[in-house]
């Protein structure tokens, strides 16, 4: 996985961690001083950077999915993960293909995957990605990748290539439509469903 850029600042994510994990040392120092453990000075800073990355971890694999940090306006980063399958329409000989897109995600990374369904001819890998919001429930998702072709049964004009993808996700009905290009001169559309979260 590789971090992504957002229209989320994270600004307000991070001060509330950063408030939280001070709470939560005050608590543990008054229980470290209460049962006698060690001088107080000696766990005070490990206890806030101790708290403050549990606390960061925590959101980053966790509790970004919560729904009511999302409504709290306290996580504006949309959760696109899970897979979707549908359809690729390429300007090659205007070719329809079955496709398939895994999204993993946390709240400072992500994987995208392409995939050509059987018989697979070729994988795409992310190496770069935007995230925005795009109006009410739509989330715009911008990312660059790299194609790796499956020789003997990709054509044989086909080779690694780069490209670039941008597709906007309904968020509520799972839907992904979108378009893409790559270095080979050649583009296409997307149109897919999630089937799993």
């Amino acid at each position: 996985m590789h971090v992504y850029s957002t229209s989320d600042s994270r600004t307000a994510a991070l001060g509330t961690i950063a408030v939280c994990a001070v709470l939560l040392a005050i608590g543990a120092n008054a229980a470290f001083t209460a049962l006698g453990v060690g001088p107080p000075w000696l766990f005070s800073p490990p206890t806030v950077a101790a708290s403050f990355g549990l606390l960061y971890r925590a959101v980053d694999t966790i509790a970004w999915r919560w729904s009511l940090l999302q409504r709290l306006g306290i996580i504006q980063v949309p959760v696109l993960e899970g897979i979707y399958e549908g359809q690729l329409v390429s300007s090659y000989q205007g070719r329809t293909l079955p496709v398939r897109i895994c999204i993993d995600q946390t709240w400072t990374r992500i994987a995208i995957r392409f995939d050509v369904l059987p018989p697979t001819s070729s994988t795409s890998y992310s190496v770069a990605a935007g995230l925005g919001v795009d109006g009410h429930h739509h989330a715009r998702l911008t990312y660059t990748y790299r194609n790796q072709t499956r020789p003997g049964v990709a054509e044989a004009d086909m080779n690694d290539h780069d490209g670039t993808a941008e597709v906007v996700i309904d968020t509520t009905s799972g839907e992904l439509t979108g378009r893409y290009f790559n270095f080979r001169g050649r583009q296409g559309t997307l149109a897919l469903t999630r089937t799993n979260p």
